[in-house]
């Protein structure tokens, strides 16, 4: 059998060639890669809150179980309001007491005010009597050396402009007394305004006895039955936002300058890697905490090895524009890609 030889510069020629081959077909993994940048290590999140009421009470009724979707305005739990009715009517009956105070305190000003303004009257009906008793007695005395008027006529004038002098100072320490004895409302209508304030809260608070969803949600975390005492400011479960589905993705710093807010991006959940979903890039972290140290509310993304110098991994928020609700799930492994061709 004759071996086929083939010339020396062919087998070079192949060489180069594959060379070349594989270089162009690194450089387009590369070019792909940082173009569409992607990452394994993503989770899905949604914003949640825990459901907490403001007023503190037994649970009478229990709406909602866990897993269960609930719209806004929904009732979820009630808290007996037996004592928040009572509450309300005490602080009814107090204002309408109040405003019953107010319009008899008003009447007696009313007299009181009358009272007085027929005390001033009298002050000037004594002062016309004062000055003519005074008139008659400077008219009078010029002529009781003439013998035109007795002595006993000018003691008697003087006597009457005496009386008058003292009707007046009476009168005018009456009407001094009438005016000191007039009330006011000020103080009644300050405790009217404290008391329907309270009227207020009253009826707050027997609102806050029903627990209603603040937003559309799920409910998760439920671990109560009837029965149970609500303390104001303690949650009784958790309500995740239903409509709000992001996918945090930890991307390599040296892949964060291939990210924008915008860009589109694509996650693929773990065993539904057949069924992608689409969202956009909303916002890309701006810290994380470091290793060994703290930091105060940043996120804590471990690097993957520890003898050689890796990349920090920063989140990267994408927001699922229509996600499907039967596989959203607060923490399930997500892959995520970002795609930034439209930049270019």
């Amino acid at each position: 059998m004759t071996t086929a030889k083939y010339p020396a510069w062919l087998g070079r020629s192949l060489t180069v060639v594959a060379l070349l081959a594989a270089l162009v077909l690194l450089a387009a993994t590369v070019f792909v890669v940082d173009r569409r940048p992607r990452t394994h290590d993503a989770h899905l999140f949604a914003y949640t809150a825990g459901i907490a009421p403001e007023v503190s009470g037994r649970l009478t009724v229990i709406h909602v179980i866990n897993n269960q979707l609930v719209r806004k305005g929904d009732v979820l739990a009630q808290i007996d309001p037996e004592p928040f009715e009572l509450r309300l009517r005490q602080a009814r009956a107090k204002v309408a007491a109040l405003k019953a105070d107010i319009d008899l305190t008003g009447r007696q000003v009313n007299s009181q005010t009358s009272g007085a303004q027929a005390a001033s009257t009298q002050i000037e009906r004594a002062r016309e009597q004062l000055a003519l008793a005074r008139s008659t007695r400077e008219r009078l005395e010029p002529m009781v050396g003439k013998g035109y008027v007795t002595q006993q006529q000018i003691d008697e004038a003087r006597t009457n402009e005496r009386t008058a002098s003292t009707a007046l100072s009476a009168s005018m320490l009456q009407a001094a007394q009438a005016h000191e004895a007039v009330g006011d409302t000020a103080s009644l209508i300050e405790q009217l305004a404290g008391a329907e304030a309270a009227e207020a809260l009253a009826a707050r608070d027997l609102r806050e006895a029903t627990i209603r969803a603040p937003f559309d949600g799920r409910v998760v975390g439920m671990q109560l039955a009837e029965g149970a005492f609500a303390a104001a400011g303690s949650p009784l479960f958790t309500l995740i936002k239903w409509h709000e589905w992001y996918a945090v993705a930890d991307f390599r710093e040296t892949d964060l300058e291939h990210i924008h807010v915008g860009d589109k991006a694509t996650a693929w959940l773990m065993g539904r890697e057949g069924e992608p979903v689409h969202g956009h890039v909303e916002s890309l972290g701006a810290g994380v905490q470091p290793e060994d140290k703290a930091g105060p509310g940043l996120p804590a993304v471990t690097r993957s090895l520890n003898w050689v110098v890796v990349a920090q991994r920063f989140p990267v928020w994408v927001r699922l524009d229509d996600p499907p609700e039967e596989l959203m799930r607060i923490g399930a492994t997500a892959s995520v890609k970002v795609q930034h061709d439209h930049h270019d």
